[in-house]
């Protein structure tokens, strides 16, 4: 079967990863770079060795009839969009008739979608949820270590990384600038004590030791997708904590707090020499500007680590998986770890690689574990360390 994937936000960082590992993918004869900006378009598709595929589509969102013309015959839906338009890209989906697949919706947007559920399943589609690298990799790292042990204490889900482009003096956010600025002053929720709760974003830091460059650093709680949804699926092993924490660098920490003290995270217009103007919107355009002034190839390193307690077989055990992502070409590590998965992720629907025929669901209740892996390695950028720890009771 040829697959046609429409990629929503389709010229954006993560977007432009999804991009070479879709083009260069046997399966698939078309794509749409589907985006309201397309300024970025010749740019983006330079880099690209099968952008002959690639068919860039100016639409818009939340005009869902005009978008479903414009990309006609897409068979998946790849969002990469602002997670704010996860339910309209939804909307996208299903009046194409399309599998879905998203990169996360900050927790609050994903419990929203698992509510869709029974529109896909009426439809015979899938729309998986989160399928970048966390949440996404991570989710599919704690249903690969869960499945040793009879009870779980802790799960802890970390993401750091190191990219020498991100000094006091030189800041381009890594990811979505309003994801950012939103995991850094929303309360973050938290599995404890076997309740759901809310921490303080950036609290309870842990001190943890990655490979170099790395090294050592602090991790901060932050709202997550992973808390959304992992909790019921290890509700069988009795899980009592789960949390999402990021290592953001001091230089990077120090930035997203002078724009929120600057007041540049809020959304509500305020007037500026006789116009409206919306903070954070004015500051996702200053930042998709700087985007376009990218060259080079990027030489940035991330690691995502899961680490399980618990019991198994009347002994105290602890498991700690690490996936390693190094920059590959023009591609970044961070970009790489969240575009290729969701391209992956998007072709194992078209494939019908999943647990069951339809339905709306994160990656490690929708997903066929061994294939997912399998797809990971053969791309070449993802590198898995194992480690384990028993003891008697």
């Amino acid at each position: 079967m040829a697959v046609k994937v429409a990629v929503l936000g389709g010229l954006g960082l993560m977007a432009e990863a999804a991009l070479h590992d879709l083009a260069r993918a046997t399966g698939v004869s078309q794509i749409f770079a589907a985006d309201r900006e397309i300024a970025r378009a010749p740019a983006v598709l330079a880099k690209i060795p099968g952008r002959k595929k690639i068919k860039v589509v100016q639409i818009d969102l939340t005009d869902t009839a005009a978008a479903a013309r414009a990309l006609a015959g897409a068979n998946v839906v790849l969002n990469a969009s602002w997670y704010e338009l996860n339910l309209k890209a939804m909307d996208l989906a299903l009046a194409l008739g399309a599998h879905y697949v998203d990169l996360g919706g900050l927790f609050h947007m994903t419990l929203k979608q698992l509510a869709r559920r029974r529109e896909f399943e009426k439809a015979g589609l899938w729309a998986v949820l989160g399928c970048g690298s966390t949440p996404g990799i991570t989710n599919m790292m704690v249903a690969r270590l869960a499945r040793e042990f009879d009870t779980i204490d802790t799960v802890g889900i970390y993401d750091a990384s190191w990219d020498p482009t991100q000094t006091q003096e030189s800041f381009l956010p890594p990811f979505s600038i309003r994801t950012m600025l939103d995991e850094y002053v929303m309360p973050a929720p938290v599995w404890k004590g076997g309740k759901l709760a809310s921490v303080k974003a950036h609290s309870e830091p842990d001190t943890l030791d990655f490979v170099a460059p790395i090294g050592r650093c602090q991790a901060g709680t932050v709202i997550h997708s992973e808390v959304a949804t992992l909790p019921g699926y290890l509700k069988a092993k009795r899980v009592q904590n789960l949390f999402f924490k990021i290592v953001y660098p001091p230089a990077v920490k120090a930035q997203l707090a002078m724009m929120v003290a600057m007041g540049l995270d809020q959304d509500k217009p305020m007037p500026v020499n006789g116009h409206s103007v919306s903070p954070r919107r004015f500051l996702t355009a200053l930042a998709q500007k700087s985007a376009l002034g990218i060259s080079g190839d990027p030489g940035d390193f991330e690691v995502l680590r899961v680490r399980i307690t618990g019991t198994a077989n009347g002994a105290s055990l602890t498991r700690e998986l690490d996936c390693e992502m190094r920059a590959q070409g023009a591609v970044s590590a961070g970009a790489a770890g969240v575009g290729y998965t969701g391209s992956l992720v998007g072709l194992m629907l078209a494939r019908r690689q999943t647990q069951k025929r339809a339905g709306v669901d994160a990656p490690e209740s929708a997903l066929k574990e061994d294939i997912f892996f399998k797809e990971l390695a053969d791309r070449k950028v993802f590198r898995f360390v194992e480690r384990m720890e028993r003891s008697p009771l």
